[in-house]
């Protein structure tokens, strides 16, 4: 049969060949494209900025230091704005000064009315319940002339249903958080214009595996999880294995081009 001949025959023939090439890196990008695309907007310093899902502070710190944009920072996390404020004390006065940490959620944002010529928006949207909420909040805090940028992970016809359900189990996903097509109508519905949506694949899980072989400890983590997760719910409990699970699924089907990274530049007109 033609498939025993490629097998056991022509495959031999060219697979050290194929893994040497497979070796090679195809330059993957890496998350610092969102700061590349803020820089090609212009936005003068003093420029206001929202960081929506500010996580720890971060990527406001970086807005103020490299764009010397003047950045509100919200996170619905107690914890999250508790330590930003604590780093704030780190950094130099002038950086410190720019940025401040309040609570505040991709649906309520505490800003005025087009008070903002920036929202940033980096890895939030897959745990917002209504996606059109979001971006009309986004398109009512914009500048006329304003910008959104804005990173998500969305799903891809490889993913499974039953794998879908499992990472909205464990990581607090809304429901129709990973289809682009939601995201798609939600941002046509605020009225946002598309300047750009930039398919990043697999890219971030491919560069930080050769960085520091993230993903690949993330498949050897999940697969000890899978094996004994008695050892680990143990330890650590029930609902620290779900969100370690999660976790290292989600790299992993980044890995696999089960889930995929897209950037999406926004306008208000």
């Amino acid at each position: 049969m033609a498939w025993d001949r490629d097998l056991y025959d022509t495959y031999p023939r060219v697979e050290d060949a194929f893994a040497a090439r497979l070796d090679e890196s195809l330059a993957p990008r890496d998350p610092s494209i969102l700061l590349q695309v803020v820089r090609e907007l212009g936005l003068r310093p003093d420029s206001r900025a929202v960081d929506v899902a500010c996580g720890e502070g971060a990527d406001a710190f970086r807005l103020a230091t490299q764009f010397g944009l003047r950045v509100l920072a919200i996170d619905p996390v107690q914890r999250n704005l508790d330590v930003a404020r604590e780093a704030r004390r780190e950094v130099a006065a002038e950086i410190g000064s720019r940025v401040s940490f309040e609570r505040g959620s991709a649906t309520r944002i505490p800003a005025h009315d087009a008070s903002q010529d920036l929202v940033w928006c980096r890895d939030a949207m897959q745990h917002v319940e209504d996606p059109a909420e979001a971006f009309d909040e986004f398109a009512r805090v914009l500048r006329p002339g304003g910008h959104v940028v804005a990173h998500q992970v969305v799903a891809t016809a490889r993913l499974g249903a039953d794998e879908a359900e499992e990472l909205r189990d464990v990581r607090g996903l809304a429901p129709a958080s990973l289809d682009p097509d939601v995201l798609d109508d939600a941002i046509a519905g605020s009225g946002l214009e598309v300047v750009a949506t930039i398919d990043l694949a697999g890219e971030w899980g491919e560069w930080s595996q050769e960085l520091d072989g993230r993903g690949g400890r993330a498949l050897l983590h999940l697969a000890r999880l899978l094996r004994d997760p008695a050892r680990y719910r143990g330890e650590f409990g029930d609902a620290a294995y779900d969100v370690m699970l999660g976790d290292c699924r989600w790299h992993v089907y980044l890995m696999m081009g089960k889930l995929a990274g897209r950037v999406d530049v926004l306008r208000r007109s």
